[in-house]
């Protein structure tokens, strides 16, 4: 790896909840519903007979914990020290993450199963699945020494710790009702509360006063030792305002107890799934590059996952990392590929959540000639907001469904066909992103009905389908003879403003969804998907007026092409002459639903692809698409680019045109996670490799891809 020093989710499935760690300096720990690492002070190592302490460099400080200010200095202990361990390696895995300084290693151990649908699935499994809880492992080989040692594990909580008793088998310790650690109780063990484990390595006793806690154990001269404990996590109770919800695997797990006792008696059986898990990284194709980056993005994924019980039934939700958005749309199309391949249940949850409570209707407005807007925002700031353009040329012409950009924020779902982010009057970040919503649905609902041919589904939702080709041809243009494929007007909610799409904090080249490259591209795999959703629903017409849908993209898109340029503009507007790569990424959808004569060179389409590899040869270059260090970016005219989108147009590339990614790509994008993205965890969005937006991120899982 380029370097070890950065930080890494640790995360139970469907519980968003995390113990991040790997931070030089910066601490870390459990938190649920955390959209940052936390910043507990994190001691993990060994100490000696003088109760020195050798740690893994995650610690904040590293001499003696500051005493509590009413303690007069004549009570302090004799100063310890704490010792940042030297010589320190780190082997990241799909399923364990282990830290190794000469006799001693640390290993977190996270399995990743398929989660059974709630619908169908026993209690037992879904108990099995649903286990709020990870578990690690700290050993010691001693036999070198003539001297005992102790291992020690230690959260300084910043609350006030408690012991918490009665978990069978067990030592446990932890703070309030929802975070606690759980150890076997062997010979050796002591749990503690104090307020440093140098205060209680010093003293030998603990201190209900204390805002730390953890565990020793001791390490006999010329033996070996392991700790095995586990961190649960158990918030009780409803979570959610809007639509009131508690944690689905509470059925299962009322309490913290319940969750450590169960926890640590599956010890064995989950370190042995971390260990199995990790194997299918191994012994695939991918270089050690891309096997790090689809791990680290799989833990960022379920570290942002949230499985609710909503009057009884499922209700599945993916946080946005650091934003903390529910089920934003223009991720959920996204990791869908993964989510597909494990649990394809939690696709149609999320389907029919859209449908059901966050679609609505409106109209339409055809923009003046020759608007453009003033300026754009580069980060989620709403001190940078555009400002207001052009009023449109016509408005009130008919539209049709679309679906909100997300389903609340914060454990706030918001009130039915609304978003926590869209606003109107605006025309980049903040504004309405119908079109491109419009489009996710159709995408993924195809994809769902593809990959597990679930026909009742579809014949229940039909009429959807139905009204989402209306709404396409509406977009286009109601005027039947003005078509031409595209996305071409803005819905009516952006009040004077533009829709914008999911790379909402670039410029127009990706920014802006009228007449975009990017937008055209995905919505001709919306017409075939449309296509495809009408031929297994008997519905020969609809399926036709499809079809000619996506004829009437695939002949605009090839017919921007600039000879001028040596390339398609990002916008297919005069003026424009940005270079982009999701150009291709629309393409992506027809190779997973595994229609290859719809990305043949013979078959219908063969133009547009010979135009859209032409495309891609030519901007995949340093003077345009390619940063200095062979990092994809995804516009000519922007140096931010989203990890989670580039990996999608890579697998195109490689797929459907032949174009391997060269290796100093997957090693650039490493590098931007393990040093420019070490305080967060994955990030998808880096500018000129350093992260700066859409942090803590789930979406990266795109990397699945890889593996299909």
């Amino acid at each position: 790896m380029h370097a070890i020093d950065f930080h890494a989710h640790h995360s139970p499935q469907g519980a968003y909840a995390t113990f991040t760690c790997g931070r030089f300096g910066a601490g870390g720990g459990p938190t649920i519903e955390g959209a940052q690492p936390a910043s507990h002070d994190l001691v993990i190592g060994y100490a000696d007979e003088q109760g020195e302490v050798f740690a893994l460099p995650f610690f904040r400080v590293a001499a003696a914990i500051e005493r509590p200010e009413f303690v007069a200095p004549s009570a302090a202990v004799e100063p310890t020290r704490r010792h940042a361990l030297t010589d320190v390696t780190r082997e990241y895995l799909r399923g364990t993450d282990t830290w190794r300084a000469g006799d001693f290693s640390f290993s977190l151990f996270t399995p990743v199963s398929a989660l059974p649908d709630p619908e169908h699935a026993s209690e037992a499994e879904l108990a099995a699945a649903l286990l709020p809880a990870i578990a690690a492992e700290l050993r010691l080989d001693n036999r070198g020494s003539s001297t005992p040692k102790r291992l020690v594990f230690a959260i300084d909580a910043q609350h006030p710790c408690r012991f918490i008793e009665g978990v069978a088998g067990a030592r446990a310790v932890g703070w309030g009702l929802e975070l606690g650690l759980a150890a076997e109780d062997v010979p050796g063990l002591e749990p503690w509360v104090q307020w440093s484990e140098l205060d209680f390595l010093a003293h030998g006793r603990s201190h209900l006063l204390g805002r730390a806690c953890g565990f020793t154990l001791e390490v006999p001269a010329g033996e070996v030792r392991e700790l095995k404990l586990v961190i649960g996590f158990c918030r009780s109770g409803e979570v959610t305002t809007g639509l009131e919800s508690r944690y689905f695997y509470t059925r299962f797990y009322p309490n913290l107890h319940r969750v450590l006792e169960t926890a640590l008696g599956r010890f064995g059986e989950l370190k042995a799934a971390a260990l199995k898990l990790d194997q299918t990284l191994l012994h695939s194709s991918l270089d050690e590059h891309q096997r790090f980056l689809f791990a680290h993005a799989e833990r960022s994924y379920w570290g942002n996952t949230q499985l609710l019980d909503h009057a009884g039934k499922p209700l599945w939700v993916v946080l946005e990392g650091e934003y903390a958005m529910m089920n934003t749309f223009d991720l959920a199309v996204d990791q869908s590929f993964y989510e597909l391949g494990l649990n394809p249940w939690v696709v149609r949850n999320v389907l029919d959540s859209f449908a059901d409570r966050y679609s609505y209707t409106d109209e339409l407005a055809r923009p003046a000639a020759n608007a453009r807007r003033i300026r754009h925002c580069h980060t989620r700031d709403p001190h940078e907001l555009t400002e207001l353009v052009p009023p449109p040329e016509r408005t009130g012409l008919p539209g049709g469904l679309s679906f909100s950009h997300d389903m609340g924020v914060a454990g706030h779902f918001t009130p039915p066909g609304e978003s926590s982010y869209e606003l109107p009057g605006l025309a980049a970040c903040f504004s309405f992103m119908s079109a491109e919503q419009l489009l996710n649905w159709v995408l993924t609902a195809v994809s769902y009905v593809v990959h597990t041919n679930d026909q009742a589904w579809l014949e229940r939702r039909a009429p959807i389908f139905r009204a989402c080709l209306s709404s396409l041809e509406q977009r286009d243009d109601p005027e039947p003879a003005r078509r031409n494929g595209l996305v071409n007007l803005d819905s009516s909610r952006c009040a004077g403003g533009w829709e914008i799409t999911t790379y909402d904090s670039l410029d127009s080249s990706l920014g802006q969804a009228r007449r975009n490259l990017y937008m055209a591209t995905k919505g001709f795999a919306a017409w075939l998907g449309l296509a495809l959703a009408f031929e297994r629903l008997n519905g020969e017409e609809l399926a036709n007026s499809a079809r000619a849908g996506a004829e009437r993209a695939a002949r605009s898109i090839a017919s921007a092409w600039s000879d001028q340029l040596g390339f398609i503009p990002a916008v297919f507007e005069a003026g424009n002459e940005s270079a982009i790569l999701p150009a291709i990424e629309g393409l992506v959808f027809p190779l997973f639903w595994r229609k290859s004569e719809l990305l043949s060179r013979k078959g219908p389409y063969g133009a547009l692809l010979d135009t859209l590899e032409r495309h891609l040869r030519r901007v995949l270059a340093p003077d345009l698409c390619l940063f200095p260090d062979g990092g994809w970016k995804l516009s000519s005219t922007s140096d931010n680019s989203w990890l989670s989108k580039i990996f999608l147009c890579q697998v195109v590339a490689e797929r459907v045109f032949g174009l391997r990614p060269a290796a100093e790509s997957h090693a650039a994008h490493a590098r931007w996670q393990q040093i420019g993205a070490r305080d967060f965890a994955m990030s998808d969005q880096c500018v000129a490799g350093i992260a700066e937006g859409s942090k803590y991120y789930p979406r990266c899982v795109t990397a699945v891809l890889w593996l299909a």
